[in-house]
């Protein structure tokens, strides 16, 4: 398995001794070592917009002690809680259509230290994370997208030149960037259509 990483699902939180994670209809427990797996998928947040691969969530499963990553990664991608998205643009199309984004946090206005900069989190404890625009525009109104793929459809006609035919395609990998960049930092979730 190789490819782009991305999480599956809202943390619902600790039942026993496994943690809750809800997908769709569904609840998922898991046991620590899956849970370490499936967070170390959200990526972390110095990666920026780039790029978080099979081999960046095994690299940092295997620094903190999580036993066998490639295969609780393979268990995960199976049961629908992690999604791998392969360097080709049928792969990234495929999981834009199949995928939704909801946000967390609520918006905090305008970030005094960057002119351009968007504020989220939660009134009154802080900050969660400064979004450029792109990025904001994508938390702000992602959620109201039955899919991630409209949301490139959208961002595609938005950019577009006058005359010039949209292409959601080539607006898909900066909505994959700016979603990365979202989910490391813990201000949206994926979920699955339907």
């Amino acid at each position: 398995m190789t490819g782009s990483v991305f999480p599956v699902g809202h943390y619902n939180g600790a039942r026993d001794a496994e943690q809750a994670v809800r997908v769709g209809w569904s609840r998922h427990r898991l046991d620590a070592d899956a849970f370490a797996v499936w967070v170390l998928a959200h990526g972390v947040p110095e990666v920026g917009k780039g790029n978080w691969t099979v081999a960046d969530v095994v690299a940092h499963c295997t620094d903190t002690g999580v036993d066998a990553p490639g295969k609780h990664l393979e268990k995960l991608a199976d049961s629908g809680l992690i999604a791998v998205v392969e360097d080709d643009p049928a792969s990234a199309a495929q999981f834009a259509h199949r995928h939704r984004m909801d946000v967390l946090f609520v918006g905090l206005g305008n970030a005094p230290e960057q002119l351009e900069g968007h504020a989220v989190g939660i009134p009154g404890l802080g900050t969660a994370a400064v979004l450029d625009p792109e990025c904001y525009e994508l938390w702000q109104w992602g959620s109201v997208a039955p899919t991630l793929w409209h949301s490139c459809e959208v961002r595609a006609t938005v950019v577009a030149e006058p005359a010039a035919r949209p292409d959601p395609d080539a607006a898909l990998t900066e909505i994959l960037g700016d979603l990365r960049f979202l989910l490391a930092h813990g201000c949206a979730y994926l979920d699955v259509v339907g």
